[in-house]
């Protein structure tokens, strides 16, 4: 079945594994609907972190300011979340 391939891509978090116990366990159409969307929203918001944390370690070439001439620089890395349309993106 492919979402067993697809599940053996996907992070072990007790999240994760409680969407896809949900996802094989239910035989209701309505359940199965809501168990492959709350999937696809895991799945929004772990590419987007990975994503973000990527780009974040990224080395960055920081522009000038405008105002006094002096290079922008980065402040360090500080744990942070966002809450966007898929969820809390951290």
């Amino acid at each position: 079945m492919i979402v067993s391939s697809i599940q053996a891509h996907y992070p072990t978090t007790p999240e994760w594994q409680r969407q896809w116990s949900s996802l094989e366990q239910t035989d209701k159409l309505p359940a199965l609907v809501w168990s492959a969307l709350h999937l696809g929203l895991l799945f929004s918001r772990w590419v987007l972190s990975t994503a973000l944390t990527e780009r974040a370690q990224a080395p960055q070439t920081w522009p000038v300011c405008e105002q006094c001439g002096h290079r922008h620089r980065s402040k360090g890395f500080r744990t942070r979340q966002v809450k966007t349309l898929i969820g809390v993106v951290r």
